[in-house]
């Protein structure tokens, strides 16, 4: 072992003894610092966004409330319940997450304002408060990102039942308003029916007249009825209607077959004679189809 000398012992002596010093000083000067971190964390108080903060107070002068307002957008809420004594406990909620001083929100029964509170035995003039979120940064609220409620039935189901009576009486109505309408509406008129014309009522005329043998007398009488159905509208008299009715290119043949039916002397003359009508009329049908393919 090595022996030292007198100086290098007392050396090693006196840096020692400077280091502790150093210590003690550098400990005695943290101290302090830290203890005004710890009075400045508990002058704030703090609370979550949306949930309820509370802070003692002491102002023994005159009772405190909290200032009226009708203003629900209102970042801070704020409730005083006087417990005795001059000692108030301040509840907030915060809306808005930030720094916030409750004293504006306050006054003394009186109407006027608050100067200052005591708070744990020393007097403020300003009682800060700090509302915070627990959300991650950019969330943001979590009452509009909601998505929003969809139709229901246990919701809606009052709605719904309004719906199926209202359709439950339109349908009916619907109905006998149309039947209604279809009742007032005005009956198409009817088809016009072509009024036949001479040659047609002359074989009309024969077709019911030629079922039976006709003698003198009546074949007088079929011809004088004919003659009054046939005669045109201007003619005077019979013998008139007869001449328009032979000069007329388009009943001249029928007018002459009927004639001859209606006197022949005979069977065979008469049985001709209605031979030439079913002739002309089956050359009138065939003229009138004709006509009417062409149109």
């Amino acid at each position: 072992m090595t022996r030292r000398s007198p100086r290098a012992t007392l050396a090693a002596i006196t840096r020692a003894t400077l280091a502790s010093a150093c210590a003690c000083m550098l400990a005695a000067g943290a101290a302090p610092a830290h203890g005004l971190a710890q009075q400045a964390d508990a002058a704030v108080v703090r609370a979550p966004r949306g949930a309820a903060g509370s802070i003692e107070v002491v102002h023994e002068s005159i009772e405190l409330r909290a200032k009226a307002t009708r203003d629900l957008a209102s970042p801070m809420l704020v409730r005083v319940t006087p417990l005795g004594e001059g000692r108030h406990r301040i509840d907030f909620i915060g809306s808005v997450e930030g720094a916030f001083d409750l004293l504006p929100y306050l006054e003394q029964v009186d109407g006027r304002p608050v100067a200052s509170v005591v708070v744990a035995g020393e007097a403020r003039t300003a009682l800060a408060a700090e509302v915070f979120t627990q959300l991650p940064p950019g969330h943001g609220t979590d009452v509009f990102a909601a998505p929003p409620a969809g139709i229901g039935l246990r919701e809606h189901y009052t709605t719904l039942l309004w719906l199926a009576g209202a359709a439950w009486v339109a349908v009916p109505a619907v109905v006998l308003v149309r039947r209604r309408l279809a009742r007032l509406a005005p009956a198409p008129p009817a088809p016009a029916v072509a009024e036949p014309s001479i040659a047609e009522r002359l074989f009309a005329a024969v077709d019911e007249a030629r079922t039976r043998d006709l003698d003198a007398r009546e074949r007088g009488a079929l011809e004088l009825r004919l003659l009054r159905v046939l005669r045109a509208g201007d003619a005077r008299s019979l013998a008139d209607a007869v001449r328009s009715l032979r000069s007329d290119d388009r009943t001249a043949s029928v007018v002459r077959a009927v004639e001859a039916w209606l006197h022949a002397p005979n069977a065979g003359e008469a049985a001709r004679a209605l031979a030439e009508i079913d002739r002309l009329r089956d050359g009138l049908l065939m003229r009138a189809t004709r006509d009417g393919g062409a149109s």
